[in-house]
């Protein structure tokens, strides 16, 4: 059995919802609809510009403008994303109902499962609840859907000895539900 003790931080709590619904593997799809969408829109922007103006511009220049502005939005992007998740996260955060996230956790871990508890919930889950376990450089995340995860900051093991029971418990009872970031 294994308890931990911690706070999640605000920048964990980004992350994981940055990873969720943005640059997780199985959110590809989602990035690239949603650069084909913004590609085929920004297109016909600039081809009805292009074909307005067909007259009065020289053609290589207007192609070179709309070209460099495509490329450097396509490259800032990620950073509008993640500017969007964060505002998101920190209303959520202002709401009085979500103060407990961020607040002392204690997450039990043995082999009947995993006890979540904070000061406004516990909530108890079987091993055969986490649908998939990814470790981050900072956390793991053990997703009960595909929104939904019990967050454990890598911090939060304070010996080598919790590091080598948290292993033990992941791999026993989740073999196959890992990926790595």
């Amino acid at each position: 059995m294994l308890t931990l003790r911690f706070n999640l931080t605000r920048e964990e709590f980004l992350e994981y919802n940055y990873y969720t619904s943005w640059s997780s593997p199985d959110r590809k799809g989602y990035r690239y609809k949603y650069f084909l969408r913004v590609l085929v829109l920004y297109g016909a922007v600039a081809a009805g510009y292009v074909y307005i103006n067909r007259f009065r511009h020289d053609l290589l220049t207007d192609i070179f403008v709309f070209g460099a502005i495509g490329i450097i939005y396509a490259l800032i992007v990620p950073l509008l994303v993640r500017r969007s998740i964060k505002s998101r996260v920190n209303a959520m955060l202002r709401e009085t109902e979500n103060q407990h996230i961020l607040e002392e956790s204690e997450i039990t871990l043995s082999e009947q499962g995993i006890l979540d508890r904070d000061n406004a919930s516990e909530s108890r889950y079987n091993w055969e609840a986490i649908v998939k376990k990814v470790e981050t450089k900072d956390c793991y995340y053990l997703y009960t859907s595909s929104y939904h995860a019990i967050l454990i900051p890598i911090r939060a093991l304070s010996s080598a000895e919790e590091k080598k029971e948290l292993k033990r418990l992941l791999d026993q009872h989740l073999p196959l539900a890992s990926e790595l970031l």
